[in-house]
This record gives structure tokens, sequence and C-alpha cells, in this order.
């Protein structure tokens, strides 16, 4: 790859952030962002949340250091891309993809620390929260990066301001009626017990019904789905932009607004195969293998029809209307 700035397409799956500019996404870590730029004084690592705008702050540090900038994709022979770059300015996306769950897995992730530590010129990476939190764990990646920022997650009226910048302000927003906006439901779970089957009954707080009851007329329904639509996505604007998507109509309702898969209820295999996903974002079916074995395609099948992951030909990518979900199913198997 020669040198200059390169910009490459997210066809990964990578994040969209709206139009949110850098200073909303890193909040208190934007002037120590910027002063690592000016002072180059080494390695940055920029860590977020899947699709929670790293590609925008990325883009500006390759922008501000007039850097080549490269995406790192599933099975990219990384360390050819990395060598051939020169010794200019660096920006370098995708690093999650720079380690597998599997024996020699962090060959490749060595070998980049090895490459950054012989370069002089500024290097910004990009990195997904969950890989960042495992590596960090399992190898202590931290210690290898001088500066490290991380996204923050936004507002109601900032994911509003986002949201309505990019689709439009098409839909008639509607207060919940008194059913919908119930402050508790109940649903059931199925558990197991000594080869019997049982569903077992238990309450969930229904989150747009939580401080209007009795104020249907004091809040409108408009800033409700966006309070409710910041509830859901933790204030990530691609995954609200998911959410969005999957529920947007002519009408809209805060109860509308519902992470994909959620409550949903997953065995170890699917479980620790979904972690490998949030933490890739996109990642291929023969890394998968490694780790699932021969049940790959009923795993899959499983997490395809609950709208967890989307397949396309050899990729097995995050959807973005799912990671609330994703996030709290694989934590409550204490997955790492």
């Amino acid at each position: 790859m020669a040198e200059g700035r390169v910009t490459e397409s997210a066809a990964d799956g990578s994040d969209s952030d709206g139009g949110v500019d850098v200073a909303a996404l890193l909040g208190s870590d934007d002037e120590t962002f910027a002063g690592a730029l000016s002072d180059r004084t080494g390695p940055v690592a920029v860590v977020g949340d899947p699709f929670a705008g790293r590609e925008t702050v990325l883009d500006a540090a390759a922008e501000r250091l007039d850097a080549v900038r490269i995406r790192l994709r599933p099975d990219d022979d990384a360390a050819d891309r990395l060598t051939a770059l020169g010794d200019g300015p660096v920006v370098v996306d995708g690093c999650q993809h720079l380690y597998r769950r599997a024996v020699g897995g962090f060959d490749l992730l060595d070998r980049f620390l090895n490459w950054l530590v012989g370069r002089d010129a500024p290097v910004v990476t990009g990195w997904n929260r969950y890989a960042w939190t495992y590596l960090d764990t399992t190898q202590g990646i931290g210690r290898e990066f001088p500066v490290t920022v991380e996204l923050r997650p936004l507002g109601a009226s900032e994911l509003a301001d986002a949201i309505l910048c990019r689709y439009g302000d098409t839909a008639r927003f509607l207060a919940d009626d008194a059913e919908r906006g119930s402050v508790v439901s109940i649903r059931h779970r199925p558990v197991e017990w000594r080869g019997i089957s049982r569903s077992i009954p238990y309450p969930v707080v229904n989150i747009p019904g939580v401080g209007t009851a009795g104020r249907d007329g004091d809040l409108d329904p408009k800033d409700v789905v966006f309070e409710r639509l910041a509830a859901v996505s933790n204030g990530n604007v691609g995954v609200a932009a998911g959410l969005w998507e999957r529920q947007r109509g002519d009408e809209l309702r805060p109860s509308d607004v519902v992470a994909a898969g959620a409550d949903l209820t997953l065995d170890r295999d699917e479980a620790f195969c979904l972690r490998i996903v949030l933490a890739k974002e996109s990642v291929s079916r023969a890394e998968l293998a490694e780790i699932v074995g021969d049940g790959l395609d009923r795993v899959l099948g499983r997490l395809v029809r609950d709208e967890l992951v989307t397949v396309e030909d050899d990729r097995v990518n995050l959807a973005p209307a799912a990671v609330p979900s994703v996030v709290v199913a694989t934590e409550r198997e204490r997955i790492l």
C-alpha cells in the first residue's frame, strides 16, 4: 500500500456514527485525544462499543495526522499489510482482528506490538471494547499504549439529533396506551430440573412505563421514544440506528423500541460463539468453526433466527439492533 491517506469502505460491518462529532463521542477524553495527536507521544488506542462511532474518531485522526488509514478485517494477512505501510503516521482500525481464541491465537498480536515498538511516527489504533477487555485481562495490552481514550454513551437529545438528521422526522410519535405502558409485565422462562421442564413466570420492568404513569399530558411522546432509545441502546448511536431501522414505520411508540433477541436464553456453545462475534463485530465461519466445531451450523441457525447475527458468504456479522441483548446474554454466562 502506498503512503498517504487511504480510506477504505466499511464493508465488514464497522460502526457508523450518524454525523456525531468527535467531541461528542469522546466527551472528557476529547482534550486528551487532541493533545496526543499534537504531541505525538506514542501509540494511541481508541476503544469503543461495536458501532459506537470509532470510525469518526479514527477518520479525524487520519485527517489531522495526514496518515495512512487502513482497516483490518477477518482473515487479513495483517502483518504483511502493516509492514508495507512505510514510515509515516498510520491509523489502524479493526484491531480486534489481531487475535484468535485458539492455540497460537496471539501470534499476530505479538507481531503487531513488536511493529509498534519499532516506529517513530504516530500510530492511532481502534479497538472493540469487548476485545480490548479480553486482551487487557489476558495479555495486559493496555500497558502498550501511553494514551487510551474511550467513546462515551450519548444522551437522548444527542441521539435524537443524529437519528433525525440521518432518517428525517417522518414517524408519527404516539404515547403508549395503559396496557402497553404498564410498569411491570409478566414473562416466562423455560427451565429444566431432573429432566422435568417447567415455565417459570417472572416480572419485568417495562422501561417506557416507568416515570410516565399519570403524566401522559406532561411528556411529548417523541421525547419519551428517544429516552427509551437511549436506554435500550445504552447511548450507542450505531445501535440506536439499528433499533430505529428495525422498528421504523408510520407510527412509533416507546414500547416499540426493543432490542433484537430480547430475553433470549442461550446454551454454552451459542453464548461463547456470540461473545466472539460481539468482540470481533465480523468474523469468518472458519474462525468460529475452530471453537464450536461440527455444531456451528446449528448454532448459527439459532442466532440468525433470533436476529442476533447475519451471515454473508463466509462472514458472520453482528446485528447492531442485537448488541444490548448479546451483551446481557453473554455476560450472564460470565464469558469474558
